[in-house]
């Protein structure tokens, strides 16, 4: 089963967050609240349709602007900007007025279990050894993705592989073991 992912402009999250006080990182979950309400924004433009996604999160609940071709495009975008297969042509308002004249309708969105939910990132600046550089960007390019997405994905692979809790308690006194894993003598 494919899973929708979630995918947002930095420079409109930014803005949304000064505006509102509110990042697409956390929005993103309102989507996955399973007795989310999904209404039709009735007032929004005849050319282009507008949902919005009530949901709650965990300091309450959010209403969610999505537009429809975030949708249709595979992709969920909580109002961002972002570009899906088709292109928003409307620059994204924002206001703290009441919403208009809405309709709940049927939730026609991915269920919660399908949904891929984006970590909030943090940018930081690191130094590679150039053959490390060189071997993702090779490997991306066989795989037509982003180098640093890649990175990414493997240290959050190693972040998930080292987070578990230990199930036992270490008495500090355990077998040492060599490299193919058999106990040292």
């Amino acid at each position: 089963m494919a899973m929708t992912p979630f995918e947002w402009n930095s420079a409109k999250d930014a803005e949304n967050q000064r505006k509102h006080g509110v990042s697409f990182a956390e929005a993103q979950y309102a989507f996955a609240d399973a007795k989310r309400v999904i209404a039709e924004d009735l007032d929004h433009s005849a050319k282009e349709g507008r949902y919005f996604c009530f949901g709650r999160v965990d300091r309450g609940v959010l209403t969610v602007p999505s537009p429809t071709e975030a949708v249709s495009s595979g992709s969920l975008a909580p109002d961002s900007g972002a570009k899906g297969k088709q292109s928003m042509t409307a620059k994204t308002k924002y206001t703290s007025e009441p919403i208009g004249e809405v309709r709940v309708v049927h939730d026609f969105l991915p269920a919660p279990d399908q949904l891929a939910f984006r970590d909030e990132g943090v940018k930081v600046t690191i130094a590679l050894s150039k053959r490390s550089v060189e071997f993702f960007k090779a490997h991306a390019a066989k795989n037509q993705t982003q180098y640093q997405r890649m990175i990414r994905q493997l240290l959050d692979a190693y972040v998930d592989a080292h987070s578990r809790p230990l199930t036992t308690r270490s008495s500090g006194r355990g077998k040492v073991v060599g490299r193919s894993g058999a106990p040292k003598k």
